[in-house]
C-alpha cells in the first residue's frame, strides 16, 4: 500500500510502499496531484501496474538496485502511455507498455523510469534526502520549474522563451528573491516562506 509523507511544511512529498497493491490508484494519483508540492517516490520492490502507473506520476523516482518495473496491468492505459511518452520517447514506451515485459533497475535508469538506482539499504534516506532538499529550495521558484518542465514539451521556443521570461520577473519580486539576496550579503542561510 502506497504512503504520502508531507515534508518541510508541505513544500515536498515522500511516496513510498509502490512495491505493493495499490486499492484506487485514481484516488492516490488525484492525491498525488493535489497542492504543487513536488513529489519523490522510493521503490524498492517490484512495481508494476497501478504502483507503476503511481509511480510515473510523481517529479522524481528513486529505486533499490533490486527493484523491478512493468507497465503489466495498468488500469488507465492512457495516461499510462503519455507520461510514458513523455518520459522515454514513443518507442520506448511502446516498448514498455505494449510488451508489459519486466525490467530491473538499472534498465529502469537508462530508459529514464528511474531518476536514481541506489543500494537498497541507502534507499529510503536518499529518497527522504531528496524530498528534504527539494522541500529547502525557494518555493516559487520550484512551483515554477515544475510549471515550465512540464510545459516546455508543448511550447514553441518562442512561447517557451516568454513563460521563462515571464517566470524570471515574477520571481525577482518575490520575498523569497529578496530573502536570498540579504542572505547572501549576510553570509547566512536563507529561510523561504514561499511569497
Amino acid at each position: 500500500m502506497s504512503h504520502l509523507t508531507d515534508l518541510g511544511g508541505g513544500r515536498a512529498r515522500l511516496v513510498t510502499g509502490l512495491d505493493g497493491p495499490v486499492a484506487d490508484v485514481a484516488a492516490e494519483l488525484a492525491r498525488l496531484a493535489a497542492g504543487e508540492a513536488p513529489s519523490v517516490a522510493a521503490i524498492a520492490g517490484r512495481c508494476a501496474g497501478p504502483a507503476f502507473q503511481l509511480a510515473l506520476a510523481c517529479d522524481l523516482r528513486l529505486a533499490a538496485a533490486g527493484a523491478s518495473f512493468s507497465a503489466e496491468g495498468v488500469g488507465d492505459v492512457a495516461a499510462c502511455a503519455r507520461r510514458l511518452a513523455r518520459l522515454l520517447g514513443e518507442a520506448r514506451a511502446k516498448d514498455v507498455l505494449l510488451t508489459g515485459r519486466t525490467f530491473d533497475a538499472a534498465e529502469a535508469l537508462r530508459l529514464g523510469v528511474v531518476t536514481r538506482v541506489v543500494p537498497a539499504a541507502r534507499l529510503d534516506d536518499e529518497a527522504r534526502a531528496a524530498a528534504e532538499l527539494i522541500a529547502a529550495r525557494p518555493p516559487l521558484a520550484v512551483r515554477a520549474a515544475r510549471r515550465a518542465i512540464a510545459r516546455v514539451r508543448d511550447l514553441a521556443p518562442a512561447e517557451a522563451l516568454a513563460e521563462e521570461h515571464e517566470h524570471f520577473r515574477r520571481l525577482l519580486r518575490s520575498r523569497d528573491h529578496q530573502a536570498a539576496v540579504a542572505a547572501s550579503v549576510a553570509r547566512r542561510a536563507p529561510v523561504f516562506t514561499g511569497e
